[in-house]
């Protein structure tokens, strides 16, 4: 029998690195870390291969995937991560498990109809408009298939479908490029939806596997979902749409009004930083149900400190990297930019964009514990405001200086909705610290004293 020995004890640096290293937060990044690793690989090696518009394109549809997945983790993802974990009747658990599974297929046959639609309307009817299409449903449905395994607390489960995620869209696009080296963006995006059917089937099979109750999933009535749309999925779509337009609202204006080609200098520049936001998202929905249990059970002040040890590491860690590039800059501008965007001010660009995914990275948290509370409404009516900070001051910036002034507007957006989001959450964490300590007063015995 093998007994645990403490490594240290107290709060010294030591255990505070122990700590550190044996967190959720760095396991959530480990969990994304073949992910990010390979979009980073594939985005370097495409800003080489191909013409800033065909890059502007493949950009552009990874904002729509994006896109597509926030209004899933609204109106299926999140609900299902919060509400789920804190079911206690493997009945009414499995029962619940099936409405959403049927919400998430009927979302993903809307996606593909639309996106039938938007190619043939815009003249994508070809291999970028099918690519396109295939890649976001498949991108969307992977969304809903990871939360399945955070919702029971599987996180190893999501990694390993990472690994094969990105094992098999390496194979499958070098394949398809020493076969034919003009392929197309069109051909690497249904390559990319191929790789994310793939990683689902092995997240299934290996949760199957360590969860004998994920056997008995299906497909069940939609009955029941009038109940979490009016109570949390519609103020939850408002602001995933308008989140999603904040931080994007550069992607779609610059795109619609000047083209994919002014958007590509703007989308090579966020290459940089892409890994690190998808670390963001990840960690999210990873930590969303296990915030829900903590809360549920009373412990405000270990989640109040553990959201802002998380906030701390978080800033430290987008800074420590925007220090890294500066100073290789003139490598990484040889390596990456020098070919295909010289004329472009890439060094002002990626600037921005650290700064950009530092207030991001500070809102992370926050905004991960309003959605364990079901604090929807208030996160809608930030995003609101947001994304018309956003809208307005980017349109105004594409329109007096040029599209690399766009991101002034999302910098402004962020830096305002991480503002709001701080606030919020100290206002809910100290109202269900109120709430809790007014039902232990309600609870607590009473004694009278006999005369």
């Amino acid at each position: 029998m093998s007994v645990p020995v403490p490594v240290t004890t107290g709060d010294g640096p030591l255990a505070r690195l122990l700590g550190i290293v044996s967190s959720r937060y760095l396991l959530s990044i480990g969990a994304q870390a073949f992910v990010s690793g390979f979009h980073f690989a594939l985005n370097l090696a495409l800003l080489r291969l191909v013409t800033p518009y065909d890059y502007g394109l493949f950009a552009f549809a990874f904002v729509l995937a994006i896109s597509a997945a926030a209004i899933n983790n609204a109106l299926v993802a999140t609900p299902l991560t919060v509400y789920t974990p804190v079911i206690e009747d493997p009945a009414e658990r499995r029962s619940q498990e099936g409405m959403f599974a049927s919400a998430n297929l009927l979302l993903i046959t809307v996606l593909v109809l639309a996106g039938a639609l938007w190619a043939y309307a815009s003249g994508y009817a070809d291999d970028t408009g099918l690519g396109a299409t295939l890649f976001v449903a498949a991108y969307t449905a992977r969304q809903y298939s990871r939360n399945v395994s955070y919702a029971r607390l599987r996180p190893l489960v999501v990694a390993a479908s990472d690994i094969v995620y990105a094992g098999t869209g390496t194979l499958l696009i070098a394949t398809l490029h020493f076969a034919a080296p003009d392929f197309t963006i069109g051909r690497v995006l249904a390559a990319l939806a191929l790789a994310c059917l793939l990683a689902m089937a092995a997240e299934r099979a290996l949760l199957n596997r360590s969860d004998a109750r994920a056997r008995a999933r299906r497909f069940g009535s939609l009955a029941g979902y009038g109940r979490i749309w009016r109570e949390s999925a519609a103020w939850a779509l408002v602001g995933a749409l308008t989140t999603m337009f904040l931080g994007q609202a550069h992607s779609f204006i610059v795109t619609t009004a000047v083209g994919p080609g002014a958007f590509a200098p703007l989308a090579a520049g966020f290459v940089l930083f892409g890994p690190v936001r998808v670390a963001l998202t990840t960690w999210q929905n990873m930590v969303k149900p296990e915030l829900a249990v903590d809360l549920a059970a009373g412990h405000i002040e270990s989640v109040r400190a553990q959201l802002r040890r998380t906030v701390r590491l978080m800033i430290l860690a987008v800074a420590a990297l925007g220090i890294a590039l500066w100073l290789g800059w003139s490598w990484v501008h040889a390596f990456l930019y020098a070919s295909r965007y010289a004329d472009q001010p890439m060094g002002l660009i990626v600037a921005m964009w650290c700064l950009v995914t530092i207030a991001g990275a500070s809102y992370a948290a926050p905004s991960a514990a309003l959605q364990s509370l079901k604090r929807f409404r208030e996160l809608a009516v930030a995003s609101i405001w947001g994304s018309l900070v956003s809208g307005v001051l980017v349109a105004l910036a594409l329109w007096r200086y040029g599209p690399e002034s766009t991101l002034l507007g999302i910098l402004a957006a962020e830096t305002f909705l991480a503002l709001w989001l701080a606030r919020s959450l100290r206002l809910a964490l100290a109202d269900r610290e109120a709430s809790a300590d007014d039902d232990g007063r309600a609870r607590a015995p009473t004694f009278t004293t006999r005369r």
